[in-house]
């Protein structure tokens, strides 16, 4: 269903913004796979939040090409970046696949009703969809809910946003995660507040292990 919404919402993207690469300006696309490379931080791709047993990211969000990209993604609907951002999210993966087995499933990080109604899709949805497909893992978007409606987290700092996201989560059907490896997917993490308070969710549900997996941190 997020994929149909944004299929709609790219015919009228690509009105509004031409298709040029943010990084080059070249024809084809919003981010050419040249300029995208340059983006990946090879010796900061893994680092630790409260509550994850490992955090996985492609690139750093003060890189300028970076973070405009994923700011028409969240906010503009330009869903045809989805696939050069899964694309990034499976090569940052793929290496560590073979210790998960067939334990993992990938979960996205859920927007509220209303946020996912303003907006008409929910961006980690859309890169665990993608995602899923390429790496061959299962994809449950029907486990983990946003239970509580929180301030948007780019209006916070530090330590509000770890209040704000207290009990904001809840798991849905907790025998499906029990034992399991999740792979919590999200395309931006900054001070880590709302991978962490998912992954409490989720162990305390019964996964054994959290994997955060994001775009840019």
């Amino acid at each position: 269903m997020a994929s149909l919404i944004h299929t709609a919402l790219d015919r009228i993207m690509s009105v509004l913004f031409p298709e040029r690469c943010i990084g080059c300006s070249k024809n084809g696309g919003f981010l050419c796979r040249e300029c995208a490379l340059k983006t990946k931080r090879q010796i900061r791709n893994k680092g630790s939040l409260l509550f994850l047993d490992r955090l996985y990211y492609w690139g750093i969000y003060e890189d300028r090409t970076l973070s405009e990209a994923l700011r028409r993604f969240k906010y503009h609907g330009v869903s045809s970046l989805v696939s050069i951002f899964s694309e990034m999210l499976a090569e940052v993966i793929s290496p560590h696949l073979p210790s998960l087995k067939k334990e993992a499933l990938i979960i996205p990080i859920p927007a509220s009703r209303q946020r996912k109604r303003m907006r008409g899709y929910n961006q980690a949805e859309l890169l665990a969809e993608k995602l899923s497909e390429k790496i061959f893992t299962p994809l449950r978007s029907d486990i983990l809910a946003k239970i509580r409606n929180t301030t948007s987290q780019t209006e916070l700092a530090g330590r509000e946003r770890l209040f704000n996201m207290k009990n904001s989560f809840g798991v849905l059907k907790p025998d499906a995660i029990k034992n399991k490896k999740i792979i919590l997917v999200d395309d931006i993490t900054t001070t880590g507040a709302t991978l962490s308070e998912a992954a409490r969710v989720l162990k305390e549900t019964g996964a054994r292990e959290v994997i955060g997996l994001v775009v840019a941190r």
